[in-house]
C-alpha cells in the first residue's frame, strides 16, 4: 500500500499541498493545456489585442501556485440601496457629453467586471465579456501595492527594519555592492528604482518566464548575476510599475518571514478576507513567486479594500499598522500638481507605497493597475469600487479621468439623496 501511495505522489505532484497551515493551503498548479488560440503565444499573450484572453488564460503560459484559505467564506450580502448603472450619469472626459456610467465602463474603460461595496455590502455587481464571479484576473502591476502593505506589516512586527540594507535580510545578495545603498524603506516606498535599459527589462521578463527564452535558474539567479546592481538610480523612475526592484522586495519578504511569499500573503492578508475563491500567484521556472503575479476574483479584490476600511476604524486593525494607512490618506498639503504619470486625476494625487493618494477630496486612495484594473477606497463613505478591465493601453490620462468620473458618480449614487 505504501508503495502505491508513493507512486501516486510522484505521478501527480500538484495534487499535494506544498505548504499547509491551519489557515492556508498552497498547491502547485501545472500549466493549463487548453490552447487559448493559435495566434496567441508566449511573446504576445499580453499584447493589447490579446488582453482579455491573456489576463484570464495566464495559466496556459506560466506555472502558478493556488492559495486557498481553509476558513469559512464570508458571503457578501446585497445593500438595501442598489445602483442601476444605466441610470447614473457622468461626464464623458473624451467629449464632455453626459452619458450613463454603464456606457463609460463598457465603452471607454473596456470593463469586464465592476463591484461596488458600501459598508461591506454589494451595491452593484456586473460582469461583461465572459468574466464570472469565480474567475481570477491577473493583477500584474496591481500586485505591487500589496507587496508594500505586506512589507509595512513586516516592519510593524519587527521582521524588517526600514533603514537597513536589503543585504541584511538577503545574505545571498551580499556580493552585490550596488545594493548596499538600497534600504528596505526605499523598496517599500517605490518612489525610485534602478536605471534599467530596455535590454535589461527584456532579459528580466525572460528570466521570470513572462516571455519566451532561456529561463534556467529563474528570477533570483538573474537578480544575483555578478554586477547586476552596479548602476545608478533612474532619473525618471516609472512610478507604480513593477520591475527587477520589486522582485527584490519579494525576496526580502520571503527571507523576513522564512516562508514563501504565498504563505505570508495568505496568513497575513488573504485568510483575513474570508475569501470566496482561491487566489493564484504566478511563479518562475523554479517555483519562485513573481512580483506581478497575483490573480484574484473581483469579489476578493474588493474585499482587500474593505479590509483597509475596517482596519482604519478597528482597534486591532487586522495587523495593518496605523502609520501605513495614515500615510496613504494624509493630505498632500500645498501640492499643486499630480505626481508624474498621474495626469487625468485631480490635483494633489501622488504615489505612496505603490498606492495612489487621490487629491481633491480627503481620505481616498486607489490601486491603479495596468489596463484599467483598479481598486478605489473612500474611507469616509466606507466605499469600495473594484474594476477589472482590458483597456488597450497600460495607462493613459483619459483612462484615469474616466475612472475619476465613475468613482465620483457611483460614490454619490450610494448616498442618501440629502448627502450627495
Amino acid at each position: 500500500m505504501k508503495y502505491w501511495l508513493t507512486l501516486l505522489a510522484l505521478m501527480v505532484p500538484w495534487a499535494w499541498p506544498l505548504h499547509a497551515t491551519e489557515e492556508c493551503v498552497i498547491e502547485s498548479v501545472p500549466r493549463n493545456t487548453k490552447d487559448p488560440g493559435p495566434w496567441i503565444d508566449q511573446d504576445n499573450w499580453l499584447a493589447p489585442e490579446n488582453l482579455r484572453i491573456g489576463l484570464q488564460s495566464f495559466g496556459h503560459f506560466m506555472p502558478s501556485l493556488k492559495i486557498r484559505a481553509t476558513g469559512t467564506a464570508q458571503m457578501l450580502r446585497p445593500a438595501s440601496r442598489q445602483i442601476d448603472l444605466d441610470k447614473v450619469k457622468a461626464v464623458d472626459p473624451l467629449d464632455q457629453q453626459l452619458r450613463d456610467v454603464g456606457f463609460l465602463l463598457a465603452t471607454r474603460l473596456y470593463a469586464d467586471g465592476l463591484l461596488v461595496l458600501r459598508d461591506g455590502k454589494v451595491a452593484s455587481e456586473r460582469y461583461w465579456n465572459g468574466l464570472g464571479a469565480q474567475d481570477q484576473r491577473l493583477l500584474l502591476g496591481g500586485t505591487r501595492p500589496l507587496l508594500s502593505l505586506m512589507g509595512a506589516m513586516a516592519v510593524a512586527q519587527g521582521r524588517l527594519s526600514p533603514d537597513r540594507s536589503i543585504i541584511r535580510y538577503v545574505p545571498a545578495l551580499s556580493g552585490q555592492t550596488g545594493l548596499r545603498k538600497l534600504s528596505i524603506r526605499r523598496l517599500l516606498e517605490g518612489e525610485s528604482s534602478f536605471d534599467w535599459s530596455s535590454h535589461d527589462v527584456s532579459d528580466w521578463l525572460v528570466a521570470g518566464g513572462w516571455n519566451s527564452g532561456n529561463t534556467a535558474g529563474g528570477i533570483r539567479a538573474w537578480l544575483n548575476q555578478p554586477g547586476r546592481w552596479d548602476r545608478d538610480f533612474s532619473p525618471n523612475p516609472q512610478l507604480g510599475e513593477v520591475g527587477p526592484d520589486t522582485d527584490l522586495l519579494v525576496w526580502a519578504l520571503a527571507e523576513a518571514y522564512r516562508v514563501p511569499l504565498t504563505q505570508t500573503f495568505c496568513q497575513e492578508l488573504f485568510a483575513k478576507l474570508q475569501p470566496e475563491n482561491a487566489a493564484l500567484w504566478l511563479t518562475d521556472s523554479q517555483g519562485t513567486e513573481l512580483s506581478a503575479g497575483l490573480a484574484l476574483s473581483l469579489r476578493d479584490f474588493a474585499r482587500l479594500g474593505q479590509l483597509l476600511i475596517d482596519a482604519r476604524i478597528s482597534n486591532r486593525r487586522n495587523k495593518v499598522p496605523n502609520w501605513f494607512i495614515e500615510t496613504l490618506t494624509a493630505s498632500a498639503g500645498l501640492r499643486l500638481a499630480n505626481s508624474s504619470d498621474l495626469g487625468g486625476l485631480r490635483k494633489g494625487s501622488e504615489y505612496r507605497y505603490g498606492f495612489v493618494h487621490l487629491g481633491g477630496a480627503p481620505n481616498r486612495i486607489a490601486i491603479l493597475g495596468p489596463y484599467g484594473n483598479s481598486l478605489y477606497v473612500d474611507f469616509d463613505r466606507r466605499l469600495v469600487i473594484a474594476i477589472f478591465a482590458a483597456y488597450p493601453r497600460k495607462h493613459s490620462a483619459g483612462m484615469r479621468a474616466t475612472l475619476e468620473q465613475v468613482w465620483d458618480m457611483l460614490g454619490s449614487a450610494t448616498q442618501p439623496s440629502g448627502k450627495r
